[in-house]
């Protein structure tokens, strides 16, 4: 993990991310922090002091079970937000967040600005449609798509390009599975002629 103060990149940063549209509040003190592949954004009981607005790379968000295996939530992508809950609830963070890829975000000092922020009703309101999201992600995945057969097929279909699974990581995480769920799918559709591999870790959907 990197941090960088410095004026001219943060402003940069801002100008790609385009966060300075959803703030009413002017003179903000953010700063960049940059993350490798595999470090941690966030864990469970270390205190958020921060927004962290990402403006490049992928996270995954996932909790550990009674069982210590993994449980992928929901992976957050280019305008993903971390500490909004935090922010709201007042509570301790209680999952991992891991950079799925290399990742670049823009950080907001969380009490330094919390009176302004809480009288800013257009970051309020960006902060509502970010959690609308990530709630309708996971019902669609939970309630509406349940089987993971059926989630991996609507994802094939519809968002990926070339109708590829490229990663079984980072594929998982989005699916909201672990690896070796989803690669146990991936073997019987494969088996089925349902999909076709094309190399480790990359398979296509032959209809």
């Amino acid at each position: 993990m990197k941090k960088i103060y410095d004026a001219d990149i943060t402003r940069e940063a801002l100008k790609e991310s385009g966060l300075s549209g959803q703030f009413d509040t002017k003179g903000l003190n953010f700063f960049v922090i940059h993350y490798q592949q595999g470090e941690f954004l966030s864990t469970p009981e270390q205190p958020i002091t921060c927004f962290q607005f990402l403006i490049r790379g992928s996270a995954v968000l996932y909790y550990l079970d009674e069982n210590g295996a993994r449980r992928n939530v929901v992976v957050l992508e280019h305008t993903g937000l971390l500490g909004d809950m935090e922010f709201a609830l007042g509570n301790m963070p209680i999952f991992y967040i891991e950079a799925v890829s290399s990742v670049t975000a823009l950080a907001l000092p969380m009490e330094q600005n919390r009176e302004k922020l809480e009288k800013d009703c257009k970051f309020l309101l960006y902060l509502l449609r970010n959690a609308s999201r990530i709630k309708i992600s996971t019902a669609r995945n939970q309630v509406i798509l349940p089987h993971l057969e059926e989630r991996l097929l609507y994802y094939l279909e519809n968002e990926c390009i070339h109708q590829t699974l490229i990663g079984m990581e980072s594929t998982a995480a989005k699916l909201q599975c672990s690896r070796r769920q989803l690669q146990r799918v991936v073997k019987k559709l494969e088996g089925q002629g349902i999909l076709v591999k094309l190399q480790k870790g990359r398979y296509r959907l032959s209809r």
